[in-house]
């Protein structure tokens, strides 16, 4: 006899193919769960079955030949399992049962005769498949080997939703990373295409400036002013949209043990520092391991970040590294400079968030870059400060 199909047969099967697990390849969490489930009642056969529309398909098999991953649905058990999602089904003898007594599975390998199945149902309702075992001859369970056999078909329906959740994490990172690449790739192509003609405005506006300053008039020297500054801010955003988009991609290189002190050193030197100012490295810790151009990229950006903003005509600023207790690194960047009020902390971290600290003015994109490393190596920032007491940012680096 073949099995009744459900009112809710089509839902039951885009369930069942959400959770990406057919044609899967066998895993030990599943085998081990089938014998377990053949130990307890003592039979040579033991399944987890997932009912497909035109098959059965078989997740774990103990007692069946490797190559026998499937049967046609009209022949199993477990179609008619899955009709009732709330109740085992026991089949003492299939040979006395009018559903199963013409059935080729029966009298044909892999001869069932003793069939018990708990159906596997997901959180929505839908019976899926079932967890059963199969007897070569008649035989009756215990309510106790009923009451196991229950247990472990609940931890089959856990291991199916693991699964599906990693599927769905995975096709959602996969969606993020497309996005993140196409938007990478569409930041730098804007950002490029814009470079032309805000070079062009501030070439003219220099011919101008050049030329014609005798007939502008004060008016006139005002608004070119205004269009030099105005070329010169727009000139500093597509450079961090550029910067900004190209961030993680180095971390893509491997991670290193590098030196500390080194690294501070290579930043102050491409930042072009010269006295007064100064950087001085004051941490036990001499090497770390995480992407040397990563953590180059950050110390350059903070340490630029506070000679930008400093009040000092000689600004200090002191990198420390301590050991984590968790393990890795706490990594800190301390300024004397005027510091940040409490309500534009957070807004520091934010893509082009607009500052003004005493006469200094940006338009912030270095501090993105570096919650963006960090964040992408594993780790988080952080800062504290207060006006007139100096910033301090500090950083994870995780082992």
């Amino acid at each position: 006899m073949i099995a009744p199909l459900s009112e809710d047969e089509d839902a039951r099967l885009d369930n069942l193919r959400q959770y990406g697990i057919l044609d899967t390849l066998p895993q030990q969490e599943y085998d081990d769960l089938t014998a377990l489930a053949a130990e307890i009642c003592g039979t040579p056969v033991s399944l987890i079955s997932l009912v497909d529309q035109d098959r059965q398909w078989f997740k774990s098999a103990l007692g069946f030949r490797p190559e026998q991953t499937e049967t046609s649905r009209d022949l199993a058990f477990c179609a008619h399992n899955i009709i009732e999602p709330n109740q085992t089904m026991v089949v003492p003898d299939a040979r006395l049962d009018p559903r199963f007594k013409d059935n080729a599975l029966v009298h044909d390998d892999p001869n069932v005769i003793f069939y018990a199945g708990v159906p596997l149902v997901s959180p929505e309702g839908h019976a899926l498949g079932s967890l059963c075992v199969i007897d070569r001859k008649p035989r009756e369970l215990s309510a106790h080997q009923l009451d196991l056999l229950l247990r472990l078909g609940r931890q089959a329906e856990k291991l199916l939703e693991l699964h599906r959740s990693l599927q769905t994490t995975r096709h959602l990172l996969h969606v993020r990373d497309e996005a993140n690449a196409q938007l990478r790739d569409f930041s730098h192509v804007i950002a490029h295409d814009l470079k032309a003609p805000i070079r062009n405005i501030s070439q003219a506006t220099h011919l101008l400036r050049e030329d014609y300053s005798d007939r502008l008039g004060d008016d006139g020297q005002e608004l070119l002013d205004l269009v030099a500054q105005s070329t010169t801010d727009a000139t500093y955003m597509i450079e961090g949209v550029l910067q900004y988009s190209q961030a993680t991609r180095a971390l893509l290189q491997a991670r290193e043990r590098i030196s500390m002190i080194n690294t501070v050193e290579r930043a102050t030197r491409q930042l072009a520092l010269h006295a007064p100012h100064s950087v001085s490295y004051i941490g036990t810790v001499t090497h770390v391991s995480t992407s040397p151009i990563a953590l180059l990229q950050i110390f350059q950006n903070l340490i630029g970040n506070a000679l930008k903003f400093s009040d000092k005509p000689a600004c200090r600023i002191t990198v420390d590294c301590v050991v984590r207790a968790a393990g890795g690194h706490t990594v800190s960047v301390h300024d004397d400079g005027p510091g940040i009020p409490p309500e534009q902390q957070e807004a520091v971290f934010r893509l082009f968030h607009s500052s003004d600290r005493g006469s200094k003015r940006s338009h912030g994109v270095g501090l993105s870059i570096v919650r963006r490393l960090v964040t992408s190596l594993g780790g988080t920032i952080r800062l504290s400060s207060g006006p007139g007491e100096g910033t301090t940012f500090t950083f994870d680096l995780p082992a």
